[in-house]
């Protein structure tokens, strides 16, 4: 062990051996060539068509990731968002409570740095992962230096006493005294600080304290906080020297990467760095990486094994191993148990049940869906995500949300049935019909090359189904602009999940029912909705709706590109050719119709913007525990 490594006793923190034995698919994969490898653990991937065995040991846990990307895998780097997390997802499938956060962190940071992808332009939607260097350099690894990550660290179980962190950690003023003891509280020298400190690969948001460095180029005014730069201009995507150059240039984009050369000792680093070869700077670099990745480290009984990275256990309450970060808009039952891979023991498969079948059947039928995802959204929008909807009518005369107006056009019960029977063969009782609605409809949209969202399941299913619940909550196609926000505030949506969950009408059908009255008779004498674009409305009565009787005839919702999940739909909003009065009513509202044109411009990420609100959409009113049950067949209640 390093002298002044501050690691907690107990369990000796090992080199790359510490799961070998109780976690062995952890690390030592031997890597797969990408081409015709045929897909098992995709849904812990995150991408549909990375076509690996087990994506996330082989291409992340060895050392050949960087060959395998390198052959015509550039596309998988894109599967990298909120990594840590579908790392843990992975490993707590196959070895449940052994393997930490920590650690997952540790390693993918080291083999981001390894790995190098091709031919991926920068994707702003990585805003929140395990490592700045990954995230800000422009959504690439950078072919960096390889360094060992011991492993067995814990995490903390409290976050009690950091002032003293925060102080040193957010200051960005000159180098002095007190950071110079504080590098030396924590094992680290002015070498490691010059060598960890190469921005060489960053980018970085502009904000007030440091824009006026950069006024005359990418940061315009003092209060720009959204306009990111890059740290090393011209090689932010290699891993070199360029850094240090700059710095010497006095081209430091940073007070702190300036204040490196204001100290005798740290200027004579970086002019030794700069004398030497970029083989020596790896070798230093990654020297203090596993320095640094030694500090205070928690082994043994300190700290704990957390089951989600995000969500600390209290051992004695009763809140312990629950989704406790959901946020406080949505509804989530009492006593909850929503989380990701809940299944992983008493039905590992299921995940993978449920898209296979999906990636099996949706490319005969990619109208399916935009059906499916319909479904889902008018299920959540009614007493929660809890397969309500699929119920059927029973001889009690009570009339199920299937019979509601807005549901009667709904169709694809069947493929739901299907997959459910699937499940059932493999665990009988285990899958419920909500978590097999929420997985399909999700897979559907990514096997039609839609975005990705992660599906936390564990969901039980309704028992009771009422069509005039249905009738009251599901927003009509008919909506104005003040219904559709009071029907989605209801739900703990707001207005940005309104204008990009509407954005699934991309892919959308509908029935000339829907919207006639728009072309023979908005106000009741028989006109047209001035608001629909005059030629569209045309089009429309000629070749598609010939009379306002017509409930028979389908309507792509954004013709011309129905299959494909793209901005489509927006554009047609602008030109006022959106086929429902609420579609046209998104442009009736400063803030929907400023957003969409955002997500036109691309300062917001339709796609990424999408799966956050899918998400969210996912736990409204969620049944866990002891509420409802987990029907055997979805369209009955059990007996």
């Amino acid at each position: 062990m390093s002298k002044g490594m501050n690691v907690s006793p107990g369990k000796e923190h090992g080199i790359l051996s510490v799961y070998s034995s109780l976690c062995s698919r952890t690390q030592g994969f031997v890597p797969l060539d990408c081409e015709g490898a045929k897909s098992d653990v995709l849904a812990v991937f995150w991408c549909s068509w990375s076509q690996l065995k087990d994506p996330i040991a082989e291409l992340v846990f060895t050392r050949g990731a960087a060959r395998m990307l390198e052959k015509d895998c550039a596309r998988l780097c894109m599967c990298l968002r909120s990594l840590s997390e579908s790392l843990y997802i992975f490993i707590l499938q196959h070895c449940p409570g052994v393997v930490s956060c920590a650690d997952v962190l540790a390693l993918v940071a080291r083999d981001a740095i390894v790995s190098h992808c091709k031919g991926l332009e920068h994707d702003p939607s990585l805003n929140s992962s395990f490592l700045s260097w990954w995230v800000e350099g422009g959504g690439r690894a950078a072919r960096g230096p390889f360094w060992k990550v011991p492993t067995g660290r814990r995490e903390r179980d409290n976050f009690k006493n950091l002032r003293g962190l925060e102080q040193h950690t957010t200051s960005n003023q000159q180098l002095h005294q007190s950071t110079k003891t504080f590098l030396l509280t924590q094992g680290l020298n002015l070498k490691d600080l010059v060598a960890i400190s190469a921005h060489t690969i960053l980018t970085q948001h502009l904000d007030s304290e440091y824009a006026p460095i950069s006024r005359q180029g990418s940061c315009r005014s003092l209060n720009d906080n959204t306009t990111i730069a890059e740290m090393d201009p011209g090689s932010f995507r290699t891993f070199d020297l360029s850094y240090y150059r700059l710095l010497l240039k006095r081209r430091g984009l940073f007070q702190s990467d300036s204040a490196l050369t204001t100290n005798s000792t740290t200027l004579s680093l970086v002019n030794r760095l700069l004398r030497g070869s970029l083989e020596n700077f790896f070798a230093e670099f990654a020297k203090s990486m596993e320095k640094m990745g030694r500090i205070n480290v928690k082994t043994g009984t300190v700290g704990e094994i957390r089951k989600q990275c995000a969500v600390i256990v209290e051992p004695n309450s009763s809140k312990a191993n629950t989704a406790t970060s959901l946020e406080p808009a949505l509804l989530v039952g009492q006593g909850s148990k929503h989380e990701w891979f809940f299944y992983s023991r008493s039905c590992p498969n299921a995940e993978k049940i449920v898209q296979d079948y999906v990636n099996r059947h949706i490319h005969n039928a990619p109208s399916v869906a935009a059906t499916i995802i319909r479904m889902h959204f008018h299920d959540c929008f009614v007493r929660g995500c809890d397969a309500s909807l699929l119920l059927n009518t029973t001889s009690s005369g009570n009339q199920t949300e299937k019979l509601a107006t807005p549901n009667l056009t709904l169709r694809q019960f069947d493929f739901i049935d299907r997959v459910k029977s699937l499940l059932e063969a493999a665990c009988p009782g285990v899958v419920s019909c909500a978590d097999v609605l929420a997985l399909v409809a999700r897979d559907a949209i990514v096997a039609t090359g839609g975005p990705f969202w992660k599906v936390p399941t564990g969901r039980r299913d309704g028992t009771i189904s009422r069509s005039s619940e249905a009738l009251n909550n599901i927003p009509p196609p008919t909506s104005n602009f003040t219904n559709l926000q009071r029907l989605f505030a209801n739900q703990g949506l707001n207005l940005k999940d309104l204008v990009v969950l509407s954005g699934a009408h991309t892919i959308g059908i509908a029935h000339c029912q829907s919207f006639s009255n728009r072309l023979y008779n908005f106000t009741g004498i028989g006109d047209e909705d001035p608001a629909l674009d005059s030629e569209y409305a045309a089009n429309l009565k000629a070749r598609k709706c010939k009379s306002i009787s017509d409930n028979t005839t389908i309507v792509e919702m954004d013709p011309g590109s129905r299959k494909t999940f793209d901005l489509s739909y927006y554009k047609l909003l602008l030109k006022r050719r959106g086929l429902f009065q609420s579609d046209a009513s998104l442009t009736t509202n400063s803030n929907t119709s400023s957003m969409i044109r955002q997500i036109l411009q691309g300062s917001i990420d339709f796609r990424s913007e999408f799966s956050k609100s899918m998400e969210k959409m996912g736990r409204i009113r969620v049944k866990t525990g002891s509420n409802g049950e987990i029907r055997r067949q979805c369209a009955l209640v059990n007996s």
